[in-house]
């Protein structure tokens, strides 16, 4: 396998509001492999659940091939997806469950695959493009047509997922390929950061010079916002090719 050259920074932090950070994120530059999880079911039972994602996806070992390794992928999403329901039902039945966005790199070749709202983002000749289309009861009114994207900002039922690993037997995941240019930098987040920090914030700090001091900025923007849920940030910059 020929890998682009490229550079990757995450961080993850609790926030302001809640008491423990539930989001894990796994960064596996060795593989071409990162992703990002987003906890849900309180407190213990969130990160257990993002956390156990994030292991099985370490153990995964990714073949070589782009089509093999996205197979791969999605194969690993359904053994995460029992493993978090069979722990939720070992200890009582009670809510566990996570996000899941992740980005893979082979050749010049990379593919988004997600489940939930944590969000995937490529800035590409300085525009700042969603790849993910989020999981949520909003964004299934606004595909309806019965609320505008105007109408989902701040709207009550915003954190309502319609899917999510580890709350239903089987789970789809959605995943999109395309190829690379030199100098996409792609960012996946959690809600924590997509929710308070908006589209334009993330696009002028997404254009910084040093990828460090970007995931740092993007901090500090949900932080300057209140920052009321945990906040998690990866970003990969591609180089010459």
């Amino acid at each position: 396998m020929t890998m682009i050259p490229f550079r990757s920074v995450g961080r993850s932090e609790t926030g302001l509001v809640r008491s423990q950070n539930e989001d894990s994120m796994l960064l596996d530059d060795g593989s071409g492999l990162w992703l990002v999880f987003d906890g849900m079911g309180g407190h213990q039972n969130g990160a257990t659940a993002s956390r156990m994602a994030a292991h099985a996806f370490a153990a995964a070992q990714l073949p070589d091939g782009f089509d093999a390794a996205i197979e791969a992928f999605a194969s690993t999403i359904h053994l995460a997806n029992a493993a978090i329901a069979a722990e939720a039902e070992a200890n009582g039945g009670g809510t566990m469950g996570t996000t899941a966005v992740g980005v893979i790199l082979r050749g010049r070749e990379f593919a988004v695959g997600w489940v939930g709202d944590s969000r995937a983002y490529i800035l590409r000749r300085g525009g700042l493009f969603q790849l993910t289309v989020d999981h949520t009861h909003v964004q299934d009114l606004i595909d309806e047509g019965i609320l505008t994207d105007a109408d989902a900002i701040g709207h009550p039922m915003s954190h309502v997922l319609t899917r999510a690993l580890g709350v239903a037997p089987e789970v789809q995941v959605d995943i999109i390929k395309d190829e690379l240019e030199p100098g996409d930098r792609f960012l996946l987040c959690s809600d924590g950061l997509s929710g308070p920090v908006s589209d334009v914030e993330i696009r002028d700090v997404m254009q910084g010079e040093h990828l460090q001091a970007a995931v740092d900025a993007l901090i500090e923007r949900a932080y300057a916002k209140g920052a009321p849920d945990n906040v998690t940030a990866i970003v990969i910059e591609i180089g010459a090719f």
